[in-house]
């Protein structure tokens, strides 16, 4: 059984791990367009964090817990079927060329769109729920970003 404060803890290590990669990426191509834009999401990975970070300490102190305090493994991967959310994988020097780089990253911001769906369904504070929306459009945001350096 997963709490929601585990999710949350989820979230963040999302961030965490996409902040890390696109910081090692960076230079990995001979783009400086693309360096320049793995550096933006990197920082916006690692503020998307601090919010998490914030709403783990604020539910964890909230006596009146309105979200959902547990659920099971199998519902989250019911939800998120067998995406990995990692990057670890990858070997950055094996990556030859910026389209693909470009690729991975687009399929990593996807996953984690889908992650955050999935979490905003069981939230049902307004603020919290409009910030988490926020964060989804930033990564939609990475997303076209993305996609038009690739073209």
């Amino acid at each position: 059984m997963f709490s929601i404060t585990e999710i949350i803890e989820i979230a963040v290590q999302l961030e965490k791990n996409g902040e890390k990669v696109y910081r090692e990426a960076m230079g990995q191509s001979k783009n400086p367009e693309l360096d320049d834009l793995l550096r933006d999401i990197a920082e916006e990975e690692l503020e998307h964090r601090d919010w998490f970070l914030s709403l783990k300490d604020e539910i964890e102190k909230s006596q009146d817990r309105p979200q959902v305090e547990e659920m099971d493994a199998s519902l989250i991967d019911d939800l998120i079927g067998k995406q990995t959310f990692s990057l670890a994988d990858i070997d950055f020097s094996q990556v030859k060329s910026s389209k693909h780089l470009i690729d991975i990253f687009i399929e990593f911001e996807k996953d984690t769109i889908l992650f955050y769906e999935m979490l905003k369904t069981f939230l049902v504070d307004e603020k919290t729920i409009e910030h988490l929306e926020k964060i989804i459009q930033e990564e939609s945001s990475h997303i076209k970003k993305l996609e038009d350096l690739r073209k």
